[in-house]
C-alpha cells in the first residue's frame, strides 16, 4: 500500500514534460497545415510556387544534434536510477537496472558517428 504514492509522484512528475511535448507538436503540426494550405491557396490563384516551402528551415547537423541529445538523456537515465532509493519487493533496488540508459547513449553514438563520417565525405578518400 505505501508503494502505491511512491510511484504515483514519479508519474505525475514525469506527465508535466509529456504534456509539453504534446502541446509543442501540436503547434507544430498546426503551422504546417498553414503553410500548406497557404501553398494550396497560391496554386489555386495561379501564383508560381516557391522552390522551397515557406517559413521550413533546412536542418543542419541533425545527427550530432540528436547524438548529442540521446548520450545525455542516457547518461542522464542511468544516474537517476542510481540515485533513486526505491526498493522493489524482492529487496533489489530500482539503481539496479541503470543499464537501462546504455540503450539512448549507444544510440548516440551511433548519430555522431554517422554526422562524423558524413561530415568528412564519407571516409571515400
Amino acid at each position: 500500500m505505501e508503494t502505491v504514492p511512491m510511484l504515483l509522484i514519479p508519474a505525475l512528475l514525469t506527465l508535466a514534460p509529456v504534456l509539453i511535448v504534446a502541446l509543442v507538436l501540436r503547434y507544430q503540426r498546426m503551422r504546417a497545415d498553414m503553410r500548406y494550405r497557404l501553398l494550396l491557396q497560391l496554386a489555386e490563384a495561379g501564383a508560381a510556387l516557391p522552390t522551397s516551402l515557406p517559413g521550413e528551415a533546412t536542418p543542419q547537423h541533425c545527427d550530432r544534434r540528436r547524438g548529442l541529445v540521446l548520450i545525455a538523456g542516457g547518461l542522464g537515465l542511468s544516474l537517476t536510477l542510481l540515485a533513486l532509493p526505491l526498493q522493489f519487493p524482492a529487496g533489489q533496488s530500482l539503481g539496479s537496472l541503470w543499464g537501462l540508459g546504455l540503450l539512448p547513449g549507444v544510440l548516440g553514438l551511433g548519430y555522431l558517428g554517422n554526422w562524423f563520417l558524413t561530415r568528412r565525405g564519407g571516409g571515400r578518400g
